[in-house]
């Protein structure tokens, strides 16, 4: 395959520029022309480009419209038509279609429709933004910074922040028409899904299902003349083709045209000569190469120097949680502490907290492990490495930016009063990191967290944390899934959904893989798989076993 931004996918394929009437490379839809401009309404009947379109160019055909001459990769025996030719979602989605509901917010569309906010709701929007930032770990690739304010500075990975995180939650919260709501929050899902690694037969059908949604919803404004034909961008039309080019390729994620862009990047700097492009850029490119190959070999030294201030748990030694056919649960966690290593009792002060040694025994009791005696010793580390994440800890650990929030994995008991017994499942909990801490047990040492487990509700479709509401547990860091920031949400505050003092948080997810925040969206009959959360939410008779 080949891919890119548009512009380059046209010359790829010898299509027609953004200019023409037939822009879209991979179907015969035509464009239409108000005033200035090209859009493109996805009606039914639209049909797709052929693969013999490619092969047996003909200017006069009406299959190849759009079409200059035939193009190289279409002599190729790999090539498969115009899905060859495949969208990147780091320019379609992230910079187009982030950036696009950003105008529908400001007024670009027009302010008679629902999706549109006031200047002094886009101002809040931005102040809580900003003052959201402590609690966005570092982390997180992008520019956490205010959108109205700084909107025309956004390169695509801002775009993609702004859209997936920032919209479901603080945008989401200020839009009071349930059917907008509903739409945006459905292309929200559906976004976060197509920049997911991973997708299953029924994740494509939610992605193809909301993708519709939403363009029934824009037809429906435009139609009632709500907005103009201006929202029909390129972008807007080639988003409905994603679920045809996952069928052909898979997830876009994995054909992303973003490391190559970090990579010219990188180039660009680098290049100082004016005549000698071409030279300098291999010089660059083979000293980066040479570079690499010292970085890996040097590495086995700095790690062999650092290891008397790292523990580590990928031998037998380490402490486990079993199944029940006796193999580890996630015995591919990669878990390291970090230093500085300090040795506490579980008697001393933490956060005053007392209750140590309880829950010590509550965690050996759930893992069926036997704790007759509460070995008393422990190895404190206020940083862990856990599956390509650094969480910090809150106990004596001042920083500017948090990251000790996560999202956990469980199991719970389902069993209600009305059905009593053992009834396990599998939950996901939000929580803070108090301390990171070893404890030997039994002669195996436990790589083991004290967290504060925060309550959860939904509001508006979106899930919340409440403030004051929290628990004390011990938890094993093979439980531990993912690094979480928080943005404040002042308007369910106002709504008095909390009784805290502190308004309460939208709690949202960093994927070591993806490099974004994403944010846990919950509507009805949807759900975000590509962090292999099935739900998120909990009642107040499961109990954490």
């Amino acid at each position: 395959m080949a891919t890119g931004d548009i512009p380059a996918l046209a010359k790829l394929a010898c299509h027609a520029d953004n200019t023409s009437k037939n822009d879209c490379h991979i179907c015969n839809v035509v464009g239409q022309t108000p005033c200035h401009g090209q859009y493109f309404r996805t009606l039914s009947g639209t049909t797709i480009r052929t693969v013999e379109s490619f092969r047996s160019f003909n200017p006069d055909s009406v299959l190849c419209k759009g079409l200059k001459e035939q193009s190289p990769f279409a002599s190729l025996m790999s090539f498969t038509g115009p899905f060859f030719f495949a969208l990147d979602e780091m320019h379609g989605i992230c910079h187009g279609i982030g950036k696009q509901v950003w105008g529908l917010v400001c007024r670009k569309y027009g302010s008679k429709h629902p999706l549109f906010l006031s200047a002094g709701a886009q101002k809040k929007i931005d102040v809580a933004i900003e003052g959201t930032r402590e609690s966005i770990p570092t982390s997180f690739h992008g520019a956490w910074r205010e959108v109205a304010r700084h909107a025309e500075y956004f390169r695509a990975v801002n775009w993609a922040n702004f859209l997936l995180f920032v919209v479901p939650t603080l945008v989401a919260e200020r839009i009071h028409n349930q059917d907008a709501q509903k739409a945006l929050l459905g292309l929200v899902q559906a976004c976060t899904l197509l920049m997911s690694w991973e997708l299953s037969a029924e994740e494509q059908t939610s992605i193809k299902k909301n993708l519709i949604k939403w363009n029934s919803y824009l037809e429906g404004h435009f139609q009632n003349g709500k907005v103009g034909i201006e929202i029909f961008t390129i972008n807007q039309h080639l988003l409905q083709h994603y679920p045809a080019m996952i069928n052909a390729f898979g997830p876009p994620r994995a054909y992303s045209a973003r490391s190559l862009e970090r990579a010219i990047g990188e180039y660009s700097r680098s290049i100082k000569s004016n005549s000698a492009i071409g030279a300098n850029a291999g010089n660059i490119m083979l000293r980066l190469a040479c570079t690499r190959c010292v970085d890996v070999n040097g590495a086995l030294v700095v790690k062999a120097r650092a290891t008397a201030r790292i523990l580590q748990y990928n031998d037998e030694s380490a402490g486990w949680p079993m199944t029940e056919e006796g193999e580890r649960v996630d015995i591919d966690s990669d878990i390291e502490f970090w230093g500085p290593l300090e040795y506490k009792t579980i008697h001393d002060s933490i956060e005053e907290i007392s209750c140590l040694p309880v829950l010590l025994a509550k965690f050996h009791e759930s893992k069926g492990v036997e704790c007759s005696t509460i070995y008393p010793a422990l190895t404190t580390s206020h940083k862990a490495f856990v599956n390509g994440c650094v969480i910090d800890s809150a106990f004596a650990h001042k920083v500017q930016r948090e990251a000790h929030h996560i999202c956990l994995q469980l199991q719970v008991n389902k069993a209600t009063n009305a059905r009593p017994g053992l009834s396990p499942a599998l939950k996901y909990f939000f929580s803070k990191v108090v301390l990171f801490f070893e404890h030997v047990n039994e002669g195996k040492r436990w790589p083991l967290a004290l967290v504060l487990m925060y309550s959860t509700m939904m509001y508006n479709g979106v899930l919340v944390m409440r403030n004051g509401q929290m628990k004390l547990k011990v938890v094993h860091l093979a439980d531990v899934k993912k690094l979480v920031g928080l943005v404040v949400s002042d308007t369910t505050a106002k709504n008095k959904v909390t009784n805290a003092k502190k308004p309460p948080f939208f709690p949202v997810v960093t994927d070591r893989q993806q490099d974004f925040l994403y944010i846990f969206c919950k509507m009805k009959n949807m759900r975000i798989k590509c962090f292999e959360i099935v739900d998120v939410t909990y009642s107040v008779r499961e109990d954490v076993m």
